[in-house]
Formats: C-alpha cells, sequence, structure tokens
C-alpha cells in the first residue's frame, strides 16, 4: 500500500491528490496552480502514483533544470519510508551533462559527436557498457546492481565501473515505475524517440508530469527553433565544393552572400533555396567528412535545410550580428501544435506552476484548451507576504535618464533603513549599472555579473546567507529563477521596472502572430513573458510556508489592469518610499 509521506495533509493537498487521481482515471489533462511553499510535489505525486498502480501506468516527472530533481526524489524516498509497496524511481539527465568522455564540443553538436565517437568505437565507457551485438557486459551489469536512483550515483558508479552513466541510466530506467527526466527527454523531437524507445515509454501507458510547467511553451520554442553560423554555411560550403556537389554549394553561396552585410538584424526568406534531395546530400557529405572527433559542417548544415523545408507561416527568419558573429536563424511562433500533438498522445498529462496565470492563455500557449484547471490558494501566503507597489516611479525608457537617480535614492533608502537581507532586480545589466553609479550606500552589495561560472553562483549565494547583504541582480539572469536560499534569509525582493523583452524582429513576428491567432498579441508576446519572469523573481524569497518576505514592484506600470490582473490580490499601493508601510506591518 501507498502512503502519503507525511503525518497528514496541509490545506489544499487534499484537493490536489483528488483532482490528480480523477484526470487519471479519465485520461484527462490537468493544470494545478499553487503558491510556492505549499507543497506541490508530495501530493502530486502521490495522488499520480496512487492512480498509476490501479491502472497499470508508469510515470514520468519531467523538470526544466537538474536542480528542480532533488525535491522530487526526496519525495520518493519518503513516500517508500511510508509505505508498504515500494517505488522503483530513477533519474536521467541530459546525454552530455553525464558524458564521462573528455570532451569540449558545443551543445548543439553533441548528440552528433556522441553517435560518431560510439560508432568508430573511440569511446571506451560505451564499449565497457554493450558488446558489439548490444548486449550488456560484465561491468554494466555490476553498476547496475548498486541500487541507483539519482544522476549523482549513476555518475559515481560509472566512475567506479567506468561504464557510460547516461546509458545505465537508461537501463535502471526501463525497469522503473518512475523516471525523472528533463523536458527535451519527451518534448524535444531530436532526443524524446530514442529516449522513449530504450526506456520502453509507451505514451498510452505512461502518466506525465511537468513542473515549473509556465517554462514549457518557451522550452518547446527553443526546441523546434534552430540557428546556424555565418562560419558554420562558410565551412559547410567548401565541404560542398571538395565533395563535387558544385549545385548545393551554390545554394550554400547565395545564403552567404544575403546575410554576410547583416548590420544588426534583417528578415530574411530562405524557403525556396533548398529541396528535399538537399538533405540527402548534405548527409552524404557529413559521412564523408566524419573523422576521428571531428563533426563536419554539413551535419548543421543538414539540420538547418531540414528546419528550413518545413519553415511555414508559424516560423520567422531573420539573420543576426552580435559583435560581427552573424547567425542564422529559423525561429518557432507557435508551440501549441506540436506541444499539444505531444500531450495527447500520453494517457495523461500533469502541469503545475505557482505561476501559472492566466490559466487559459497558458492554455492555448501548450494547445490544451480542453485540459481541467485547478488552483489551490495557500491562505498562509497572503500573510506571509507584503506586496508593495511604488507608483511614483518607472523604468519606461523615455524617462529612464530622469529616474536613475531617483531609483538609485529609494534603494538607498532601503539599504538604510531595512536590516533584513534583499535582493534587487533590475531589468538589464546596463540598467543595474546606471543605477549602481548612482549610489551613495554600496557597502552591502554584491553584484551580479553576466555568464557566471556555477562556482561563482554557488559563492554570492553563501554569501547571501551572511546578515545585511544585498544582491544586485538582473531579471532572467542567474538569480531570477531556480536558487537554493533557504530558511528564508530574504526578508525582501525588488523588482525595478517591468522586465520588457527589447525590440526585434522575432518578439514583433510573435506579436503579429499572435495577435492573428489570439486577437492579443501584446499581451501574449509582452506581458505574459513580463510577468512570469516577475513573479519567479519574486517568488526567491518565499521557499516554505513558514517563510516571510517583502515585495517591492517598484514601477507605475504595475498598476495598470493589464499588469495587476497576473498578481495575487491584496498588492499595496505607494506613492513614494515603502518603509513606512513595512514597518507598520511588521516586516522589519
Amino acid at each position: 500500500m501507498l502512503s502519503f509521506p507525511f503525518s497528514e495533509l496541509r490545506e489544499g493537498q487534499q484537493n490536489i491528490v483528488d483532482a490528480v487521481q480523477n484526470v487519471i482515471k479519465k485520461r484527462e489533462k490537468l493544470m494545478i496552480q499553487a503558491s510556492t511553499g505549499m507543497g506541490k510535489t508530495a501530493p502530486v505525486l502521490f495522488g499520480a502514483l496512487s492512480a498509476a498502480k490501479e491502472q497499470g501506468l508508469r510515470l514520468v516527472f519531467l523538470t526544466a533544470k537538474h536542480t528542480h530533481q532533488n525535491i522530487v526524489y526526496e519525495t520518493l524516498r519518503k513516500i517508500n519510508g511510508a509505505s508498504t509497496d515500494k517505488v522503483i524511481f530513477t533519474g536521467v539527465n541530459g546525454k552530455r551533462s553525464m558524458c564521462l568522455f573528455e570532451n569540449n564540443v558545443e551543445p548543439s553538436l553533441f548528440i552528433e559527436f556522441c553517435r560518431a565517437v560510439r560508432e568508430q568505437n573511440l569511446c571506451d565507457f560505451y564499449k565497457n557498457t554493450f558488446s558489439k551485438s548490444k548486449d550488456i557486459k560484465p561491468n554494466a551489469i555490476e553498476a547496475l546492481s548498486q541500487g541507483l536512483s539519482d544522476p549523482e550515483s549513476i555518475m559515481e558508479a560509472g566512475r567506479k565501473f567506468e561504464v557510460c552513466p547516461y546509458e545505465i541510466s537508461l537501463l535502471n530506467a526501463k525497469q522503473s515505475d518512475v523516471i525523472i527526466a528533463n523536458y527535451s527527454h519527451i518534448f524535444d523531437p531530436d532526443t524524446s524517440k530514442s529516449f522513449m524507445s530504450k526506456t520502453g515509454i509507451d505514451p498510452k501507458n505512461t502518466i506525465i508530469i511537468v513542473d515549473e510547467a509556465h517554462n514549457l511553451h518557451n522550452k518547446i520554442i527553443d526546441m523546434n527553433s534552430f540557428s546556424i553560423s555565418l562560419r558554420t554555411l562558410e565551412r559547410a560550403y567548401n565541404e560542398a565544393l571538395v565533395a563535387n556537389e558544385n549545385t548545393l554549394a551554390a545554394k550554400i553561396d547565395r545564403i552567404i552572400a544575403r546575410v554576410r552585410k547583416t548590420e544588426r538584424e534583417e528578415k530574411i526568406d530562405l524557403n525556396e533555396i533548398f529541396k528535399e534531395s538537399d538533405l540527402d546530400k548534405a548527409a552524404s557529405i557529413t559521412k564523408q567528412n566524419e573523422k576521428g572527433y571531428n563533426i563536419p559542417a554539413s551535419f548543421t548544415l543538414e539540420k538547418f535545410i531540414a528546419f528550413l523545408l518545413k519553415a511555414d507561416d508559424s516560423y520567422v527568419q531573420y539573420a543576426l550580428n552580435e559583435n560581427g558573429h552573424v547567425k542564422v536563424n529559423v525561429f518557432s511562433l507557435d508551440p501549441s501544435v506540436y506541444a499539444g500533438s505531444t500531450m495527447n498522445s500520453f494517457a495523461s498529462t500533469i502541469l503545475i506552476s505557482g505561476t501559472f496565470k492566466p490559466m487559459e492563455m497558458f492554455a492555448n500557449l501548450l494547445g490544451i484548451p480542453d485540459a481541467k484547471k485547478l488552483v489551490i490558494e495557500d491562505k498562509n501566503t497572503d500573510s506571509n507576504r507584503l506586496i508593495i507597489n511604488e507608483t511614483d516611479l518607472t523604468s519606461r525608457f523615455i524617462s529612464r535618464g530622469l529616474q536613475f537617480e531617483l531609483i538609485a535614492a529609494r534603494i538607498d533608502d532601503l539599504l538604510e533603513s531595512f536590516k533584513h537581507n534583499m535582493i534587487i532586480f533590475f531589468p538589464s545589466y546596463s540598467f543595474m549599472e546606471s543605477v549602481s553609479r548612482l549610489m551613495q550606500n554600496k557597502d552591502r552589495i554584491i553584484k551580479e555579473a553576466p555568464k557566471i561560472e556555477r562556482e561563482e553562483k554557488q559563492r554570492i549565494i553563501s554569501e547571501l546567507s551572511k546578515p545585511g547583504r544585498c544582491l544586485f541582480a538582473v531579471i532572467g539572469g542567474n538569480f531570477s529563477e531556480s536558487i537554493g536560499i533557504k530558511d528564508n534569509v530574504i526578508r525582501l525582493i525588488a523588482i525595478v521596472g517591468v522586465p520588457f523583452e527589447p525590440p526585434s524582429i522575432k518578439l514583433k513576428a510573435l506579436q503579429n502572430y499572435y495577435q492573428n491567432k489570439f486577437l492579443n498579441g501584446f499581451e501574449y508576446a509582452q506581458v505574459l513573458p513580463s510577468m512570469i519572469k516577475t513573479l519567479q523573481a519574486a517568488g526567491r524569497a518565499i521557499r516554505s510556508s513558514k517563510d516571510r518576505a517583502v515585495i517591492l514592484l517598484i514601477d507605475s506600470r504595475f498598476e495598470s489592469g493589464v499588469f495587476r490582473k497576473y498578481l495575487p490580490s491584496g498588492v499595496k499601493t505607494v506613492n513614494g518610499s515603502p518603509i513606512r508601510l513595512i514597518n507598520e506591518s511588521g516586516f522589519n
């Protein structure tokens, strides 16, 4: 018998268990909106496992990042500790992240690199895992006997027995009731077919749970988009010439000539250049040039041609020049068809998030307008947070020159008056620097830099555990999502400005596409993504039902209806410093 992993269900958790069991029984889809810290994972897993056991179904739990998986392993172990029936589970991370074969291949080429070194018999880890006839070798059998369940333990076994951790995790997953994996394992066209085949997943007999599902539509857009650099096109052109594929070379040269002079970004149309037969030519050139660790440019060209051949009105093509590096992009505008058809192929889908508002918009973007919807309000969260909108300041572009000094003075006031740790989120690094230069009180400030290494990120998180610290960070950067700051160390989060994406061809195309499809292009393309970022950043302070924090929204635009409907009820409005309201409310 399966038992709930805690002594009692908290308010709202029984509703989640019941709703999950009901939709799985009816083979439906469910979207769950529940506040961060109220405990979604345990009731979702318990409800899904109970229903799966009844109906003989398997379970795949998907996360956007590896760090999100730890709570799933912890919860499954607690369920096993409380139950007489045990759940067999295993985790599978991305192939590249689990690879022990030393390499410096860029992520977009890794799957092809892995295939090439395996086929050329160059990877000892793979050779120690399977024989030429695909039988499992003794080292791999020994590794599998260790009772592995999470990627960390599988990686350790891989090193110890010198076998491929990724293949071991797939073998382990084949025998598991629950597989914890990444979004890409189900939703990436390049990955999902192989993953499901090797783990024995039959979609008709499988439930998928998608965590942090407010990210899913953007992740699917990324998975269904493609870019190729001008340098790669030039290399592919040379490879085609050497292979005597002169017609293909001429087509590549047309594209090179078309995009070479791009100064910033330029919309293009390459639809009529390639034919299906060009795919075979590119694949043949790849085979001719694939030696050792080398991945020919024609491999990337082949994928580029495939994307161009399927590019319809739901794609935009454009060339982009970033600091002298030109890329040609085939960008997907519509995740709904692919997302919806994928989810419809499974027995049931459960999508969970603390940022699923308004749910109808997310359902449209994911192509599941028929999904059931459950909203769980956490009364504790409302009493544990104070949300304040400061309406006398703005980050509106036309006003920025006047506002930088006012925003710097307001943050100086916070640093002098608020004794607890805080994070101030800015819309960009340049905006952050413009405000920082004008600050008077800089002693408490730690500043995020772009593209920091994991070690530096951990160092900053450790620094934030010390009293009196203030982190200056950027929304969409290293600290606005998926950071593990526990024990209510952060007591104030400030969001400076509405984090709109800068104008671009891609953004304009998205807005036009959504205007035609949903008659609301501005909200789908600009407001929704901005508010997802805002709410995710705001949620960094409250990580459990006992945490207390102030959320400051520093921009007059948050008061307007198009933004306010995304926010929880009870937002306080001030025209000036919020310190008095913070003190009177008992949050300082």
